[in-house]
């Protein structure tokens, strides 16, 4: 059985022969003494309710390697990032690092490279490899969705949710196929921030599926824009097998 141990951002207040405990969520527990006693908190009843309300969880286990393809900005945010969150980083492509058995594959661009993860996708998928991608269009940064299994979305759910919402389908898939054949767009001063902070939603959803929980990221594209101070996530629904996956003629 694996150890116990307080969340992140518990705090444990003494009260009297009791204590107030405020929750990662910002919310208060009281814990009162019966009349001549003390309060042990490390009681297996109460363990078993602390942990009912997220305040204690499971020892994480040592998270694995994981497989970061791609250069530039994003690449070095993730890489950063997993390094400091204690996971072994191994670099290649995607192909490379399916050969060495990582937990999960990182795809970092500082563009969408449409074509090549169309490519890949397929790939991963087979080797039922959980697969994170972080880009930039414009001036967004967008993460995920993050695919972690049959059943969930990933790149060819997205680009298809995305042409069909779109009003503009035939111009974003020229947009696209003007990145994959060497577009570049303008040089934006933020771009290291914004990479930053989309990097930490990957590295978050990977510490996640490493304690066993349910990444945030599956089935949800997070977008990030410093210009104007927001964060959009939006759901992203797996695409029924068999429907075109082709871009707009």
């Amino acid at each position: 059985m694996r150890e116990s141990r307080w969340a992140g951002g518990v705090s444990l207040v003494p009260d009297g022969a009791g204590w107030l405990v405020h929750t990662p969520a910002e919310e208060f527990l009281t814990v009162e003494a019966e009349p001549g006693t003390s309060v042990d908190l490390t009681s297996p009843e109460l363990r078993d309710a602390f942990a009912a309300e997220g305040v204690v969880l499971a020892e994480p286990v040592k998270p694995g390697a994981v497989g970061l393809a791609g250069d530039g900005t994003a690449a070095a945010a993730v890489a950063r990032l997993l390094a400091e969150s204690g996971f072994a980083v191994l670099r290649g492509t995607e192909e490379e690092l399916l050969g060495h058995g990582p937990v999960a594959v990182v795809s970092a661009a500082d563009r969408l490279p449409d074509r090549r993860w169309s490519e890949v996708e397929p790939l991963i998928q087979a080797a039922g490899t959980p697969w994170h991608r972080i880009h930039a269009e414009g001036r967004r940064w967008y993460a995920g969705p993050f695919w972690t299994g049959p059943g969930t979305s990933g790149h060819g759910d997205t680009r298809i949710r995305r042409l069909a919402a779109s009003p503009w389908p035939e111009r974003l898939a020229q947009y696209w196929t003007w990145l994959d054949e060497g577009g570049t767009p303008e040089p934006d001063a933020a771009a290291a921030l914004g990479a930053a902070v989309v990097a930490a939603f990957v590295v978050a959803d990977l510490r996640a599926l490493a304690d066993g929980c349910t990444p945030t990221g599956t089935d949800f594209q997070v977008g990030v824009d410093l210009a104007d101070g927001v964060v959009r996530r939006h759901p992203v629904l797996p695409v029924p097998r068999g429907l075109m996956r082709e871009t707009p003629a």
